[in-house]
């Protein structure tokens, strides 16, 4: 528990964020092979810089790249790449994602770190008029270090292949179809391990704008080796628990005015060893 308190620290923020496009896509009409082949791709990069530091002084730093770890705070590095192949027209759509992230922060039990690396691959292709095919693969490493607490500490491999099919009953309905094998592996500390599977079906309509209902049901199958309650094995199984367990969901929107919406959610969930969690939420949201 958090206690509010007069201690205060006086710190100096330092913030840069970047994002570049290229998009030869204006190269599609061109007699040129080379330019109109070029214009099927389409790349964005993004890249933020967030540094605290200790202030001392009047002195401070405007270099976001450079600072005294001593007097650092918090920092958050994130770094992404996407390069798609026919973006948008779900036809032989590709995509390769690169994702770098590191956060650190200072709290009163010391600091965390956490690092992230993704390389993630997307392929979508629309065949026989409403059905629309899907694989997602990726292949992660999430690693995780507190200064004081080295149960906390993992470093995990990640793999996982995704094949989702859908049908498009028209414009505003859809149902989907999904799969998904997951590997982690915790490769420091009592080195626990996940196999996972996954099954799945949603569904989607919507209604000119007034009305929008969704639906997802999801039933997994965890194979895990090593201590169950602790939080890398609650970072790994994201929060379920070894062999069957069940999740489902529904969110419901309805615009009752032309300045009034109201949104419904719920959510579901059971595991061998638990009994059914129910979560609702309702609220009434007002534009001004």
């Amino acid at each position: 528990m958090l206690l509010p308190n007069q201690v205060f620290i006086k710190t100096h923020q330092n913030r840069l964020s970047q994002l570049l496009t290229l998009n030869p896509q204006q190269w599609i009409n061109s007699d040129n092979r080379f330019k109109k082949f070029l214009s099927r791709f389409h790349n964005q990069t993004s890249y933020l810089v967030d540094r605290k530091e200790r202030r001392t002084g009047s002195d401070f730093n405007l270099n976001p790249f450079e600072g005294a770890e001593a007097d650092q705070l918090a920092l958050q590095l994130n770094f992404r790449n996407i390069l798609f192949f026919n973006r948008g027209k779900q036809h032989y759509t590709t995509s390769y994602t690169f994702l770098s992230n590191k956060s650190q922060n200072t709290l009163s039990f010391g600091f965390i770190e956490n690092n992230l690396e993704s390389h993630k691959l997307q392929f979508t292709h629309k065949f026989a008029t409403s059905w629309l095919a899907n694989l997602e693969s990726s292949f992660n490493k999430n690693i995780s270090i507190s200064e004081n607490y080295s149960s906390k500490n993992f470093d995990i491999d990640e793999s996982n292949i995704n094949p989702k099919i859908t049908y498009l009953l028209d414009d505003n309905t859809r149902f989907d179809l999904f799969y998904q094998y997951t590997t982690k592996e915790n490769t420091i500390s009592n080195f626990e391990t996940l196999k996972q599977q996954k099954y799945g079906a949603a569904f989607t309509f919507a209604n000119y704008q007034k009305a929008a209902i969704s639906g997802e049901f999801n039933y997994f199958d965890n194979n895990f080796s090593g201590s169950v309650n602790t939080a890398v094995a609650y970072q790994m199984m994201e929060g379920l628990q070894p062999g069957k367990n069940y999740t489902w969901s529904v969110l419901a929107q309805k615009k009752l005015t032309s300045f009034l919406d109201l949104n419904l959610t719920y959510f579901g969930r059971k595991s061998e060893t638990s009994k059914v969690i129910h979560t609702g939420n309702v609220q009434l949201k007002a534009y001004f």
